[in-house]
């Protein structure tokens, strides 16, 4: 996805540093662009020198002259990803528009892009937010259904910032639009969703999250069958038998609609805004409910095999996103919120398993002479060492202030920050086990590498490569069953998949995964924009993603496309990555992990610098094992 800009003066030079040009330069080289397009992608080019006056002013003369939509929207979203808006540009930027969205003589799309541009600049200045507060609050039922629904959404992220009932009424307002009663509907539930994610009591719990439930209930309605509202619908609904119940085999009975309902989401769960804007907390919100309702969908599975040694892994394994939500989301940790009120359930229910123990040691006593006898005295050691490993193991019982716990709290963690992560370093230590030879075998073809010898460049590359050879051992494993987003790896026929499956797949892992800091579609990368940016401690690299029906081996995509991921790395460290979707017709089969994963080298043209590119591929056009020949 290479995207580069060049900017010329009008005597058709380059300007490669406009934050250094004369003013009188870039400014005519601005009012040259012959199209709609040109504009855009120079608006976006020049986000990257936003601090210095000059570009601030040809940023605003582009917003200024620009009257067609979609450049406006695509400007927008430059906006959005960047981690700070400088004040004195945000307030200009404002009243532009603010005087696109405002006349109800301009055109619905126009006014619904201002609106959503004048929500970006807004976000880091408290005087622009209340601004925006106000007009939301004058605006009439009457105006345009088109820009209401739009309305609608701001009101929403306003809302979950700044909770206030001023908004609430007005989204209650809007619900009795028809033709925006969906949209409303919905962030009425996701502010009671959020309420009840950091309720302190039991009782506000319960009356918020079936609150949440009715308004989700309610925008399906409206919408017939949207597919954010339906999958926070059933996730809800689990959530509250879950805290009502604790786990039980009834849960199978109501569970499989959420396979459809995750897969037909995904397409949305596309997180646009940058990790420092808190706008960007309703994508990563909703990423992460889609993480649940996969994970949800997994434990129908599990559940309708009727083994109680899956009780374990399911409360360790799967439910763990579902309990960790108030702090996944809200960055919570003192003690109150879903997570902490529905430990008890699942404790509860774990503890009511052991009769299981009871029937297998009343089936030895009985049954001592019986062939059977020792693989069942060996299945009883391992339910008891399962189900006594979860209790004492498991974040949801107070034994996890361990010595783990105490050694991170010496290194200046909080408790709670201490107890989570003693919980996930103990649930990891079976998924690495898994994939250690294969990452051992990687990270030895990596070690000749001398940023490798870097304490931060060597961390990056030791925890992405883990990542991934979880990612591949993930999906080269789950079918479509147990996870709904695997549906695309089986596809075959005429609608294949393409690179933003995988891209969307892998965005989607990270997200649900203890990633570094990343960016989907990250700008001014080597002059491009780069398909994933990574970055931990100021290291930064790139995740390149592409499709290819003709691949003989990991070697011959590197000769294809490690020349466009050392491209993106050109400031700074010299490893990047290469995620194929390979779409090779090897007659349903896929090749053995060890060899979907390999560390190629390039040395650019014109480069003296060897670059190391780990490169793997997810086989697509797979069929499952019984139908392979």
């Amino acid at each position: 996805m290479e995207d580069t800009f060049e900017l010329l003066t009008t005597e058709g030079k380059s300007i490669p540093d406009p934050g250094t040009a004369e003013e009188n330069e870039v400014l005519a080289a601005i009012e040259a662009l012959p199209s709609e397009t040109e504009r855009a992608n120079a608006f976006c080019w020049l986000t990257s020198w936003v601090t210095t006056a000059t570009v601030q002013r040809a940023l605003l003369r582009i917003l200024e002259r620009e009257d067609d939509a979609t450049s406006i929207a695509e400007m927008v979203d430059c906006l959005g990803e960047l981690s700070a808006i400088p004040k004195a540009f945000g307030r200009s930027a404002w009243e532009i528009f603010r005087s696109r969205f405002e006349p109800r003589s301009e055109h619905g799309w126009m006014r619904s892009q201002a609106l959503r541009g004048a929500l970006v600049v807004a976000q880091g200045d408290p005087s622009l937010v209340r601004r925006l507060q106000s007009y939301l609050l004058d605006v009439k039922a009457d105006d345009d259904d088109a820009y209401l629904r739009h309305i609608a959404k701001v009101t929403g992220a306003i809302l979950r910032r700044y909770p206030e009932d001023d908004f609430r009424d007005l989204l209650s307002r809007l619900v009795d639009v028809d033709e925006v009663a969906d949209e409303a509907a919905l962030e009425l539930g996701l502010d009671r969703l959020q309420e009840g994610l950091l309720a302190k009591t039991q009782d506000a719990l319960t009356s918020a999250l079936t609150a949440a439930q009715g308004w989700f209930r309610r925008s399906l309605a409206a919408s017939e069958g949207r597919s954010d509202a339906a999958l926070y619908e059933i996730c809800t609904s689990v959530l509250i038998d879950v805290q009502s119940r604790g786990l039980h085999s009834d849960l199978a009975l109501d569970l499989p609609k959420l396979r459809g309902a995750a897969i037909e989401y995904s397409a949305y769960a596309v997180d646009r805004h940058s990790a420092h804007s808190w706008l960007g907390a309703s994508s990563r919100e909703r990423f992460h409910w889609l993480s649940m309702a996969t994970k949800l969908a997994m434990v129908a599975h599990t559940f309708t095999k009727d083994i109680w040694l899956q009780a374990a892994i399911v409360i360790e394994e799967e439910l763990l996103s579902i309990f960790f939500a108030s702090e996944n989301m809200f960055s919570r940790s003192d003690g109150h919120g879903a997570d902490i009120l529905g430990r008890e359930a699942l404790v509860q229910s774990l503890r009511k398993r052991r009769y299981y123990l009871q029937t297998l040691d009343q089936w030895l006593a009985e049954n001592a002479d019986s062939d059977l006898a020792l693989n069942v005295g060996q299945l009883r050691d391992t339910v008891q060492q399962s189900l006594a490993g979860a209790v004492h193991r498991s974040p949801f019982d107070e034994s996890t202030e361990g010595w783990l716990v105490d050694g991170l709290k010496k290194a200046g963690l909080d408790a709670a920050t201490a107890a989570m992560t003693a919980a996930q370093f103990d649930v990891a230590i079976d998924r690495n086990r898994q994939v250690a030879e294969l990452w051992a075998a990687v990270m030895e073809k990596l070690s000749d590498s001398p940023d490798y010898q870097r304490d931060h460049p060597r961390a990056l590359l030791e925890h992405m490569c883990t990542l991934i050879v979880r990612f591949l051992d993930f999906r080269a494993n789950a079918g479509k069953s147990t996870d709904p987003s695997a549906e695309y790896v089986f596809r075959r026929g005429a609608d294949l998949p393409v690179e933003h499956d995988l891209q969307l797949d892998f965005l989607k892992f990270l997200t649900t995964s203890d990633a570094p800091s990343f960016r989907a579609e990250a700008r001014d990368s080597g002059g491009g924009r780069a398909d994933i940016a990574i970055e931990y401690r100021g290291v930064k690299s790139i995740v390149e993603v592409k499709k290819d029906d003709n691949v003989p081996d990991n070697a011959e995509l590197a000769k294809r496309y490690a020349g466009q991921a050392t491209g993106y790395l050109t400031t700074g460290v010299c490893f990047g990555f290469l995620l194929v979707l390979d779409l090779t017709d090897r007659n349903g089969h896929q090749p053995h992990i060890s060899e979907q994963i390999s560390v190629e080298r390039k040395v650019p043209d014109g480069s003296e610098l060897k670059y190391h590119i780990v490169v793997a591929r997810i086989q697509a056009k797979r069929k499952t094992p019984h139908e392979l020949r």
